[in-house]
């Protein structure tokens, strides 16, 4: 079945306008030159409209139901003064939360690797290399602060709902507050003085538990009374965690084997009993929904926004015989103040609306640059350039920094100010390609998204096109549409 557009509109003031389907009405304003086409994604459209529109009778009214979590779902209905609910646009949100905290590290290595090499190259030389001692007194934290994998978590979700919201007039909010128990979901039975002891409890570390249930025996071949090591069954290298579900006790023999024999390794995961769960993201969620919905009430105000739980959309979507996805949640959490009251659902809306999906690709990489060279201020004095600032936000010669006290004075004597450009220079493989994941590119007349470049190409549905035969339309990363 056809997807039904969803065209979002403003007026030649940039108020925002209604959304509407009847594409037929909007195609004839843009032959005649009385409406334009100022944002395209996917399947939606935002389309700017210069002539003046009739008056709407029946005044409707909008709510967007949000789904939280690392794939976020949106769902925008209408209500009409009949009290008619339909849905109008379904869409998928994919973060890329879980990536942050890996490029970090990352990060972390190669400045690690870059500071040693460079005190290596200056003991060379015969000189003494910089040290700063540790800090700990001035490390304060402000009211607020996150880890960068939160922070990101919780802009995504802010910059979803803020897009989305620019053009909907008078829209309402419905978000799934969700606060979740992890002991709980771990063990179900545990209550009162249970969550202060859990199984780590009268341990010293989790050495000595994970030791402790294997009883002191390496699980491969059966030794007892020698040296130990514990092995993780996911390893470090692909995100795994230090927790006891994903140790194992080996000795040494066996660790050096496990390391150089897949089949080995395979038959020593089927030798695990607990099933490996990550609680990352819940955990995530739990940190940020006091932060999501202080947000919205500020933001948009508490008479527009409405909080409901897990446990209702439940019910509603078991009411309707829904499928459990990301969107049909967002719809039972949009309607989820709606269904107390007498509203009529239209059921073919569930058909026809299909799932627009987005992933979130990386802005920057600064990993492609061989170099950078900041954009210069300087004057000429006699001859001679004389450096007076620079561009580069938080050094003490940045151009905002030094305007009053050091520029402004010169000017005032005559001097004329002059700039040399920042450069940026990439590294060859990255040079030559011109472009990177996350690009918007046009392969055969067709739009697409660049998943990942070799020294091939770029293969799309079977054939390998070559690099030069692609076409760049938006370079950057962001919020791009992957699936309709």
């Amino acid at each position: 079945m056809q997807h039904q557009r969803l065209v979002f509109l403003v007026d030649g003031r940039n108020k925002v306008l209604h959304p509407t389907r009847k594409l037929d009405m909007v195609r004839r304003w843009l032959r005649q030159m009385n409406a334009k086409v100022i944002k395209f994604v996917g399947k939606i459209m935002v389309v700017q409209v210069f002539k003046n529109l009739a008056y709407q009778k029946d005044n409707p009214t909008y709510w967007i139901g949000v789904d939280p979590g690392d794939t976020i779902g949106i769902c925008l209905i209408r209500i009409t003064i009949h009290n008619k609910v339909k849905r109008l646009l379904s869409v998928e949100f994919h973060t890329r939360s879980k990536e942050i905290k890996q490029l970090l590290e990352t990060r972390r290595m190669y400045r690690c690797t870059r500071r040693y090499f460079r005190r290596k190259r200056v003991k060379k030389k015969g000189y003494v290399p910089k040290h700063r001692s540790a800090r700990f007194e001035n490390r304060r934290r402000s009211n607020g602060w996150l880890t960068p994998s939160v922070r990101h978590f919780l802009e995504s979700h802010k910059s979803v709902i803020r897009k989305l919201v620019e053009y909907v007039p008078d829209v309402n909010i419905s978000l799934e507050y969700a606060k979740f128990d992890i002991q709980k979901m771990i063990n179900p039975d545990i209550k009162g003085e249970q969550y202060q002891r859990g199984r780590l409890f009268g341990y010293q570390n989790i050495r000595a538990y994970v030791l402790h249930r294997d009883k002191y025996t390496c699980q491969l071949c059966g030794k007892k009374n020698v040296s130990f090591q514990l092995h993780h069954i996911v390893p470090r290298s692909q995100n795994g965690k230090d927790h006891p579900d994903n140790l194992i006790t080996l000795c040494s023999d066996c660790h050096a084997k496990v390391h150089n024999d897949m089949a080995l390794l395979k038959r020593l995961q089927t030798k695990v009993k607990t099933k490996l769960v990550d609680f990352t993201s819940t955990s995530r969620l739990n940190i940020i929904m006091s932060f999501l919905k202080h947000w919205l009430e500020s933001e948009f105000g508490r008479d527009r926004i409405w909080f409901c739980i897990g446990a209702d959309s439940y019910v509603i979507r078991r009411e309707l015989n829904l499928n459990k996805t990301h969107c049909n949640d967002a719809y039972c959490i949009a309607i989820n103040k709606l269904i107390r009251h007498d509203v009529d659902l239209e059921h073919e809306s569930f058909t026809n609306n299909r799932i627009i999906r987005f992933e979130q690709k990386r802005q920057h990489n600064r990993r492609m640059k061989s170099f950078e060279r900041n954009r210069l201020y300087y004057i000429l004095k006699d001859k001679k350039k004389i450096r007076v600032a620079t561009n580069r936000s938080g050094n003490p010669e940045a151009f905002h920094e030094v305007y009053d006290t050091k520029i402004l004075p010169l000017l005032k004597q005559g001097y004329r100010l002059k700039v040399n450009p920042g450069v940026k220079g990439y590294r060859k493989k990255f040079s030559e390609i011109g472009f990177k994941e996350g690009a918007t590119i046009r392969i055969n007349d067709r739009v697409d998204v660049l998943k990942g470049t070799s020294g091939f190409g770029y293969t799309y549905d079977g054939t390998i096109f070559k690099l030069k035969d692609m076409e760049v339309i938006y370079p950057y990363g962001g919020w791009k549409c992957v699936e309709i």
